[in-house]
Formats: structure tokens, C-alpha cells, sequence
């Protein structure tokens, strides 16, 4: 699956399907203090199972200036420190690892290239970011993992954020 990032950052654009139908929206207001980020799934039909499948309020980051972010997802609120940990040491940046229902999660940033993969020793690839070159950037989610693409778009919004603001 080929999510379009239409806009000139991830954590405010429209990602879209490859028919141009919007599956996401990620909307940052302009403010001085108390800047969000509000990631709604508009999308209806992504394949889940019966009874998560309408359009929603998935995740919202509370972002702040010298302090942790906050993230609101799966109805709590995290620090984003604790729940996406540092690990390893790049040119462009630590790595990220994050866990959804028991399984965890690595955001490799030291390809240049985002890649999300498994953290575990087979390292199997889950999605990858395709920057602009010819066209518009998107975000691939590989198949057999649809399943927790909200997670994907919500994590990887968080890491262009990171890899932004360094």
C-alpha cells in the first residue's frame, strides 16, 4: 500500500491512496505555545476487521519546546520519550523502537531513508519512505502489515518531526 504525502511536511498533509482518495489527514495549526497534531483516518475501507473499520480521530501529539512531546493513542496519553525509545546512533539521528501488542517495532534512520522493520534478529521490512525524486513522496506499507497502518502513520509522522527539527 502507497500512502501520498501531500503537503510540505508529514505532520501536515493529506496521505492519500494511489487513486487519490485521502486515507489520512495530519493537520498542525499555526499557534506560538501549545502546538498539536491531530491524525484523523478518513478512509473508511482499509481492510480491518469488522468493527474498526470507520473513519476516525487516530492519534494527537502535544508537542513542546523543551519538554517531551505527548501522545494521545489506543485511548491514553504517553510521554514520547517512554513510549518510542532510542536506540543506536546514526548520521541522521538515533534509531526509534516502539511496541504495539507485544510486538516491537524499529524506525531505522540511518539509511538516510526511513525504513521501519521488526526489532528482532530477522529484521523483516514493514514500510519504507520513498522521498521525493520524480513526483510525490510517499510512505509504502508492505503487504501483510495493512493491519496496523494507523500505527505506521502515527509513528512515522513522529520521526519526520524528530529528523525535522535536527
Amino acid at each position: 500500500m502507497r500512502l501520498y504525502i501531500n503537503g510540505k511536511t508529514a505532520w501536515n498533509s493529506t496521505f492519500s491512496a494511489e487513486n487519490g482518495d485521502a486515507v489520512y489527514v495530519a493537520q498542525s495549526p499555526k499557534r506560538i505555545f501549545g502546538r498539536t497534531t491531530n491524525i484523523d483516518r478518513v478512509a473508511p475501507d482499509l481492510g480491518y476487521p469488522s468493527g474498526s473499520n470507520e473513519a476516525c480521530h487516530i492519534a494527537q501529539f502535544a508537542w513542546k519546546t523543551f519538554f517531551s512531546a505527548r501522545l494521545r493513542i489506543h485511548n491514553k496519553e504517553v510521554r514520547t520519550r517512554s513510549f518510542f525509545k532510542k536506540k543506536g546512533w546514526h548520521l541522521h539521528g538515533r534509531d526509534r523502537v516502539f511496541e504495539i501488542e507485544g510486538c516491537k517495532y524499529r524506525w531505522m534512520l540511518g539509511t538516510g531513508v526511513p525504513e521501519l522493520r521488526l526489532h528482532d534478529k530477522c529484521k523483516t521490512l514493514v514500510a519504507r519512505y520513498h522521498p521525493r525524486v520524480h513526483g510525490k513522496p510517499f510512505l509504502e506499507i508492505l503487504p501483510g502489515w495493512k493491519g496496523i497502518a494507523d500505527d505506521i502513520v502515527v509513528s512515522f509522522i513522529y520521526i519526520e518531526k524528530l529528523v525535522e527539527d535536527d
